[in-house]
């Protein structure tokens, strides 16, 4: 691909049961790295939008450990930092997703000097075919998060908001997380979503 870039939606990611390290490898250290290569060629004015998850919410009660992932100077240094610290596939999962929010809340600063805005949008569940995969890590809360908001997201939905954070009148918006979960998330909060 050649010429400059309008905007750059790191939207690939695997499911908590595959191989922990492949899950950081793919949802973190790839999404980064493929962003550090391609960043030079993003125009002003354009914009960065990464997929998390609701599952990486909980990122500032892990802020530690997520930034010294993110420390890391490359690929390499980040495969090292991972199989050093081995987690099972649905840690892995959550924090792969708490290092992508985080890292774009880095990225945030130092991009809009650039003219280059970057967000991250966290899905709930969403009925493509990978929902099995996680009906069989999570399933419970899963079916917590169906139940409460009446249904899973398709994948229309989500791609709806990625569109809407790639318009470039949007300057202002920048190193934000938009949870597209139904309100599951503001739910905990607001308390009329009860875990349990």
């Amino acid at each position: 691909i050649d010429g400059e870039i309008d905007t750059l939606l790191n939207i690939a990611g695997v499911p908590g049961t595959v191989d922990p390290e492949i899950v950081l490898r793919v949802n973190f250290l790839g999404l980064r790295m493929l962003s550090e290569l391609l960043i030079d060629r993003i125009r002003r004015g354009g914009s960065i939008t990464h997929v998390a998850s609701i599952a990486g919410a909980q990122w500032a009660s892990h802020l530690e450990e997520v930034q010294r992932l993110l420390a890391t100077a490359d690929y390499e240094s980040g495969v090292a930092w991972v199989r050093d610290h081995p987690m099972d596939g649905k840690r892995a999962y959550d924090f792969s997703k708490e290092c992508v929010v985080v890292l774009a809340k880095q990225q945030g600063k130092w991009l809009r000097e650039r003219g280059v805005r970057v967000n991250t949008v966290s899905p709930g569940p969403v009925q493509t075919p990978i929902l099995k995969d996680f009906r069989e890590s999570i399933g419970p809360l899963l079916d917590l998060v169906t139940r409460e908001t009446g249904r899973n997201a398709t994948a229309t939905d989500i791609a709806r908001v990625i569109l809407f954070l790639s318009d470039p009148n949007l300057e202002w918006l920048n190193a934000t997380d938009v949870q597209v979960d139904g309100g599951f998330m503001s739910g905990l909060v607001g308390g009329w979503v009860k875990l349990g």
